[in-house]
């Protein structure tokens, strides 16, 4: 499987922590992230399409192969 370096990787793990955060996938894929931050829940919106992913926590999504793009 193909892997994000691990410089993309550390600056994910800073910036993942914001609602509105810009992110991009291993498979080509782009959203934009929103944090329930009183749950503690992390939602990306898929960009064009009504799919919405969700998340428990910022090593989560990372390891789903998403990133901040």
């Amino acid at each position: 499987m193909k892997k994000w370096s691990d410089n993309l990787i550390k600056l994910s793990e800073q910036y993942l922590n914001y609602s509105g955060s810009r992110v991009k996938s291993i498979n080509k894929q782009f959203g934009e992230l929103e944090i329930d931050y009183k749950n503690n829940i992390y939602y990306i919106h898929v960009s064009n399409s009504e799919e919405v992913l969700t998340f428990n926590s910022v090593e989560e999504i990372i390891n789903s192969g998403w990133v901040v793009d």
